[in-house]
């Protein structure tokens, strides 16, 4: 049976350990305070050099024949680097080929596909518009940088959210020429 006085020291044992407790998670709170401030931040782009190509941390930039396009990392390119896929089903194919009236080529491409949902840009350098019905939407993008143009067809499935519309944008305004530089830019 206990005394009172072994009652009043495991009490007090009790306390200076709930107190030494407190102060140990404190100390550690703090230090992980400090460490994470001191965490260097993870770099979220890079700029691709001869482009106008931020890529995000994560996505890969793929090449065709004379043309580029960016996608995250999770799609999946096929071999000769012309389709890639992401996990859901939406996906993008890309083509090169002559073009020497741009103004024509423009016309007749907006002329093969009749209604056009959406005309995102079309200017001088791009062709980007949107057809067909939720949840199957297709972006069609060409890019032509004066004597050629890159040809791109991006299928989206189910992607209404703001981040699926970020992923959207930043694949059709990665599609474009090659650098000259790239040793498959042939």
């Amino acid at each position: 049976m206990p005394t009172a006085c072994q009652g009043t020291r495991r009490g007090k044992i009790t306390r200076y350990t709930w107190l030494f407790s407190l102060g140990a998670v404190i100390v550690v709170a703090g230090l992980v305070r400090t460490l994470d401030a001191q965490r260097p931040e993870r770099q979220q782009e890079v700029r691709i050099p001869g482009t106008d190509i931020a890529l995000k941390a994560g996505w890969q930039m793929l090449f065709h024949q004379k043309c580029r396009f960016a996608v995250p990392g999770s799609w999946h390119p096929d071999a000769d680097g012309s389709r890639a896929t992401a996990p859901d089903g939406s996906n993008i194919s890309i083509g090169v080929f002559q073009v020497t009236n741009w103004p024509a080529h423009k016309a007749q491409i907006k002329a093969a596909f009749g209604h056009v949902r959406v005309m995102n840009e079309d200017s001088d350098r791009r062709l980007w518009f949107v057809i067909g019905e939720e949840p199957r939407l297709q972006h069609y993008i060409d890019v032509w940088n004066g004597t050629r143009v890159c040809s791109a067809l991006l299928e989206i499935r189910g992607m209404t959210s703001l981040e699926g519309q970020d992923t959207v944008r930043r694949i059709a305004e990665s599609v474009g020429p090659a650098s000259e530089q790239r040793p498959d830019s042939r």
